[in-house]
């Protein structure tokens, strides 16, 4: 039931802890962590210790502590009544947005590396990437349309970008009997970040992920979805015209995943006009909304 102090809804603890709500409720039913209670309606409220307890478990994960371990930590924790206490003052995820898009316009490696650090200590991984890396990127691609960054310091971003996704995907290890998730960017998208972001995102809860990168041909993608048969496929699509070899493939592509029993996600700006060109499967513009579609397949 709905209890004493328990004041915020899941929006507002999302927002004050800079956790997806999607994670607190992974975390809630994965974990046992946090424990909100609930009105008579079943909505979550959370109280300022949920909100301290949540803080302390993603700064135990942003250190590299599995979240299963962090959570076992957690738990062990509150059963003794030791408070969570704060371990590292908040900072504004734009302000180091901001600090990194100078350092990758000054091609400055260890400036770099110093405000990804300064976010990781405030932030679970996943986090970082999501409300740092990605903002970074697209200012730094507006300076790129604007005239004002060149191509080499828009790829220097990405490969920051780039490097420290993959160290963060390869911190989470995956569990045996959880399903398979392929993700493939589109023939000639060469756009992956949002993708990176994704199967960063899908490691942190246990998924197998097999990652082909970008501008994957179709006659891979469709051998691929047949040897493997992922419960569920994500092609991003960050430019419509990418979706024209799909479209010219559409009935193998349809015959192919309806063999393989896998579900087709499409993912990015450019995916909406999936439906247009006679394409299977589901258009998700977020990583929130695929994280949420794929929770509901699986």
């Amino acid at each position: 039931m709905h209890t004493a102090g328990a004041k915020y809804s899941i929006k507002a603890a999302a927002q004050r802890t800079g956790l997806p709500a999607f994670t607190l409720r992974a975390w809630e039913k994965r974990y046992g962590v946090p424990h909100p209670s609930r009105s008579r309606s079943r909505y979550r409220y959370y109280s300022d210790v949920d909100l301290a307890e949540i803080r302390w478990m993603a700064a135990r994960v942003a250190d590299g502590i599995p979240p299963r371990q962090a959570a076992r930590l957690a738990r062990e924790r509150r059963k003794a009544g030791i408070p969570f206490e704060e371990t590292a003052p908040s900072v504004d995820p734009a302000a180091l947005a901001a600090d990194l898009r100078a350092a990758c316009l000054a091609f400055d490696d260890e400036r770099a590396q110093e405000v990804i650090r300064r976010a990781s200590a405030v932030m679970a991984p996943t986090q970082v990437v999501r409300v740092v890396l990605l903002p970074t990127i697209a200012l730094v691609g507006d300076d790129f349309i604007a005239g004002q960054a060149t191509v080499a310091q828009e790829h220097f971003a990405s490969h920051i970008a780039r490097r420290f996704t993959h160290r963060v995907i390869d911190l989470y290890p995956t569990r045996a009997a959880a399903p398979k998730v392929l993700l493939a960017c589109a023939p000639g998208e060469e756009h992956e970040l949002g993708l990176l972001a994704l199967a960063a995102e899908l490691r942190s809860f246990g998924y197998r992920v097999t990652y082909l990168g970008p501008a994957v041909p179709v006659d891979a993608l469709v051998a691929t979805i047949a040897s493997e048969r992922p419960a569920v496929a994500i092609v991003a699509v960050i430019v419509e015209r990418h979706l024209r070899p799909l479209a010219d493939r559409g009935d193998l592509l349809r015959r192919t995943l309806k063999s393989a029993g896998t579900k087709l996600l499409w993912g990015g700006p450019g995916a909406a006009p999936a439906s247009k060109y006679g394409l299977p499967g589901t258009v998700v513009p977020t990583v929130d909304d695929a994280l949420v579609n794929l929770h509901s397949l699986t």
